[in-house]
């Protein structure tokens, strides 16, 4: 049986940092310390109500905010765990889990640091809101990747 085909088509954001650090250290940064560099204030559902952003370590884990109240907010759940290479999660925050995107991020190492790369696809699920989704998250992805975490791992301590 063949796959349905869509209706139309979204374009993949596709980003690429160089990041000061080999994999392993990269890689734990993105998923252990993720609250110690993600701008909640500016990139989360709570906004200046979020306190906390984690990753469960495992297939199956959940990604998810924690308000100032308690209340947990799942952004999506990861489907691939490789440290320190490979992770792959759906991504849905603030939205029904129907409607999430794959988040593919690979980390290989690349002279003295680490390459990381991201593939952000499946809009289609979208729907009419697919296209100015992705054209948020396109600038939204650069300043995550090239502005809080690169900085967060460049920064002493």
């Amino acid at each position: 049986m063949t796959e349905p085909i869509a209706a139309f088509h979204v374009p993949p954001v596709e980003k690429s940092v160089l990041l000061p650090c080999a994999p392993a250290r990269a890689f734990e940064a993105f998923t252990a310390e993720i609250a110690q560099w993600w701008p909640l204030a500016t990139h989360s559902i709570g906004q200046e109500k979020a306190r906390g952003v984690q990753i469960e370590p495992r297939v199956g884990g959940r990604v998810y905010e924690t308000a100032a109240d308690g209340a947990e907010h799942e952004w999506g759940r990861v489907l691939e765990w490789s440290p320190p290479h490979r992770l792959t999660m759906t991504w849905h925050p603030g939205r029904m889990a129907e409607t999430h995107q794959l988040l593919e991020l690979t980390f290989t190492a690349e002279g003295a640091g680490t390459r990381l790369s991201l593939v952000h696809r499946g809009w289609e699920r979208l729907g009419a809101k697919a296209q100015a989704t992705r054209d948020n998250y396109q600038s939204g992805w650069t300043q995550i990747l090239s502005q809080h975490l690169a900085r967060y791992l460049a920064s002493p301590g």
